[in-house]
């Protein structure tokens, strides 16, 4: 008992020796670290750049009809003017009910006739917005996914202040104009086409996650494959298998590469979620925080699934100019997956079915996840088909991968590399 324990032991030590030399020669390589620095501009410009736009004043147009929308987008497009004054002031009539400073905006008004088709107007995005009615107690704000903050801001103040001297002009008050003058009623917003909420498309975050994973693991698998073939070339692979057995060896490759590119997922991320928490972008920072737990498991897991066969791929070139036929394979079940879930973004029956195949289910099933579209059971479900899938590969790729880490003569086929392995 004691000899087995020891022995396992001393596997593990072999692992992490292994892992950590991997680690060690990726933090001295120029392209890794090129790489992490470039993903790291985009992410800070993705955050850095939505907020200096946000600082300038927007130009919106709003379609209006009735005299009561008018009205009220007239107003709201005067007060968005004032706004744009450092010392503007609240309005008497908002001040009295505790409003906050307003947006500052260039409101314009598109009069549209009665009987018109408002909300066509909208939905082709030739409005930012519509306001609609013939009573200010009754007036919709019409939105095709969502109503800039300026434009529903806007136009509930001008509401509420038309509605308060409305009230106070009657004079004799009556208790529903009293009502009227302290909780004036706000316009009910309709979006014509609703989507989930946020401040992101959940669409752009679903195609962010799944660029990382796609660059990662192509990245990283060629790194493994070319550390494997290089080793082989220069016989240093001779020397460490008379030191450990080989499936140490691919152990510690793959726990390796797993850890860095784990890490740069995670510095990736973290570094946008500073980014959000700076710029204020609160939204933001609770949509990547929400999604983001599923997309590192998924990530893991489709990761470990795939980089044994890129060592074997490694394995089975004799030379560093044989990779390319080599591994084609593997960049064919990295690329087809990224084109599968970006072509399968919408939701319906092919990214439910796509969602739980091993290859697309860690790009898919993040990305329904963040779409709202997933029951609770599925993710855990499709992790569970992924894991599986990971652990037959794995156990394929040590088969492989001892079967052709030795043969340095020639360029082996996998049916070879099966054979040649000790049973």
């Amino acid at each position: 008992m004691r000899a087995q324990r020891s022995d396992a032991m001393s596997g593990w030590s072999a692992v992490r020796v292994v892992a950590g030399r991997e680690i060690a020669v990726k933090l001295r390589d120029k392209g890794f670290i090129g790489s992490t620095l470039f993903m790291l501009l985009l992410v800070v410009a993705a955050t850095v750049i939505p907020v200096l736009l946000s600082q300038q004043t927007p130009s919106l147009r709003v379609a209006v009809q009735g005299p009561a929308a008018a009205q009220a987008v007239e107003l709201a497009a005067a007060l968005g003017v004032q706004a744009q004054e450092s010392d503007a002031e609240v309005p008497p009539a908002l001040a009295l009910l505790g409003a906050g400073g307003l947006p500052a905006a260039d409101l314009t008004s598109v009069e549209v006739e009665p009987g018109g088709d408002i909300e066509r107007l909208v939905l082709d995005g030739d409005v930012a917005a519509a306001v609609v009615g013939d009573d200010l107690e009754a007036l919709r704000v019409l939105g095709a996914q969502g109503v800039p903050g300026e434009v529903d801001v806007l136009v509930r103040a001008a509401a509420t202040q038309l509605q308060i001297a409305q009230a106070a002009q009657d004079g004799a008050l009556t208790d529903e104009q009293v009502l009227a003058l302290t909780s004036p009623a706000p316009p009910t917003v309709e979006l014509l086409d609703a989507r989930p909420t946020g401040s992101v498309p959940p669409e752009l975050l679903v195609i962010v996650f799944a660029f990382l994973f796609y660059l990662s693991v192509l990245t990283f698998g060629m790194s493994i494959a070319q550390s494997v073939v290089e080793e082989k070339q220069s016989r240093v692979v001779e020397l460490l298998v008379a030191a450990l057995p080989v499936r140490w060896l691919l152990a510690g490759k793959v726990l390796g590469n797993t850890v860095m590119a784990v890490g740069q997922i995670v510095v990736i991320l973290g570094a946008g979620l500073v980014g959000a928490m700076v710029g204020g972008q609160g939204e933001v920072l609770r949509q990547v925080l929400g999604a983001s737990g599923w997309f590192v498991l998924f990530f893991v897991l489709g990761f470990v699934m795939l980089a044994c066969l890129w060592a074997v791929a490694g394995s089975l070139s004799s030379r560093v100019e044989d990779l390319q036929s080599t591994t084609v394979v593997m960049q064919v079940l990295v690329i087809v997956p990224f084109f599968a879930a970006i072509f399968a973004i919408d939701p319906g029956p092919t990214q439910r079915v796509l969602s739980f195949i091993p290859f697309t289910a860690p790009l898919l099933m993040p990305a329904r996840v963040v779409l709202g579209n997933a029951a609770p059971w599925e993710p855990v479900v499709a992790a569970l088909v992924v894991l599986v899938t990971a652990v037959l590969f794995v156990l394929l790729g040590a088969r492989l991968y001892e079967g052709s880490v030795l043969h340095t003569t020639s360029r082996l086929k996998a049916l070879q590399a099966w054979k040649g392995a000790t049973r």
